[in-house]
């Protein structure tokens, strides 16, 4: 039998303290890539497994930033199916242009790919679909507003034009064009530069006439508009995305699975599936930095973007695929006044140390302490219970 029993019982204490503070912080290391949220943003398997998007644009490390919250985008195009599960409570009130969707644009009557119903379900699906197994946005706590502007299958320029203005009128910060034309309007052209002097975020898809002589789309090719080109889950430029110097950014374009009309899903390719990506984007740096103007935001975005082919401007990739966790990590405000330009720097020379401090991170480190503190006081008490048990000093006796 030791000598001392309170010094085996301390050790016990100790490790067993040690141990139960010490689970809790595994636990997190293990869950950390994880989707929790009160809202039903978790791990599901189900059709979220399926979107190999979210998981190249690392949307859960984007999430612990910011999800959109408190931003409208406005879709622009076919109507949006409001009554789908993934979309349920996301869809605002819209309006039709065109006489195509007739009401508040919250119905879909566009071709099975030409729905807008794709572009909403890209921004703003919540994934609630089958007990939370449903279809994932990039900013799924971001509302849309649905603006139809088709009529007999096609979409019309100055419906268009007109949904722009409506859009910046009631409150939509962000647009993405779910339109293409060979020729802009004087309408067309006077609403794009009315937004953009609104400090609206205006995005469209570059155009799927790569192969097919490359000519230019409207309303992309107009000045103020991010142009977006599709990659595929390589990171390769589609094959038939419109390249040239109008193009600014490329995000996942091929094969991307979101939602459909009659609540229904769709997996479809083009650009038109790669610029909600960067809508989506635009949204949770406006919704984490609402005094940053329109510029700043897609500065940020150019600034942080994995960048691909060439250096600067790629007439391919533009200036390259867009990180959203990057982005918001990266916290620096670009020059208010600034017009876009090339990227100020590449995303690399940020260091780490200037990220903030993620909750699971303050977590993990508070946890640190309290096993630190913990082991330090039972220590000493260690010490001093053995120190007062020790046997008197015989050596003085008579």
């Amino acid at each position: 039998m030791s000598r001392h029993p309170f010094v085996g019982r301390a050790g016990a204490v100790i490790a067993v303290m040690t141990l139960a503070l010490a689970t809790p912080a595994a636990a997190s290391d293990l869950d950390s890539g994880r989707l929790r949220d009160s809202s039903g943003l978790r791990d599901s398997g189900g059709l979220h497994d399926s979107e190999w998007a979210l998981t190249a644009l690392k949307a859960e490390r984007a999430w612990k930033f910011s999800k959109g919250a408190g931003v409208t985008v406005a879709v622009i195009g076919t109507g949006v199916d409001a009554s789908h599960p993934d979309l349920r409570g996301r869809v605002v009130r819209g309006k039709d242009f065109a006489g195509g969707t007739g009401g508040y644009g919250t119905r879909d009557g566009g071709k099975a790919a030409e729905q807008s119903t794709h572009a909403a379900g890209i921004i703003v699906g919540t994934g609630r679909n089958y007990r939370g197994d449903g279809v994932y946005g990039l900013a799924p706590k971001a509302k849309v507003m649905p603006l139809g502007v088709y009529r007999d299958g096609k979409p019309l320029a100055d419906p268009t034009a007109k949904a722009i203005r409506h859009a910046v009128a009631h409150g939509a910060r962000v647009i993405d064009l779910a339109v293409t034309s060979l020729r802009p309007t004087p309408a067309l052209r006077s609403a794009v530069k009315y937004a953009v002097g609104k400090d609206a975020v205006i995005v469209a898809g570059a155009g799927d006439n790569g192969k097919i002589g490359n000519r230019p789309t409207y309303p992309a090719a107009l000045p103020g508009v991010v142009a977006v080109v599709a990659t595929d889950k390589k990171g390769a430029v589609w094959t038939s995305s419109h390249h040239g110097g109008k193009t600014l950014l490329a995000a996942p374009g091929v094969a991307i699975l979101t939602t459909s009309g009659n609540n229904d899903y769709w997996t479809g390719d083009g650009t038109g599936f790669a610029a909600p990506w960067v809508a989506a984007g635009a949204a949770l740096l406006r919704s984490e930095h609402p005094r940053w103007n329109a510029n700043q935001v897609v500065q940020k975005l150019i600034d942080t973007a994995d960048r691909k082919g060439s250096a600067g401007h790629d007439p391919r990739y533009g200036y390259g695929v867009i990180a959203p966790a990057e982005a918001l990590a990266d916290r620096a405000a670009p020059p208010a006044s600034a017009e876009l330009s090339a990227p100020r720097r590449h995303p690399s020379a940020t260091p780490d140390a200037a990220a903030p401090r993620t909750e699971d991170d303050e977590s993990a480190l508070v946890t640190i302490g309290v096993v630190a503190g913990v082991l330090v006081v039972l220590a000493i008490l260690a010490v001093v219970l053995i120190s007062r048990r020790r046997p008197p000093d015989n050596s003085h006796r008579g």
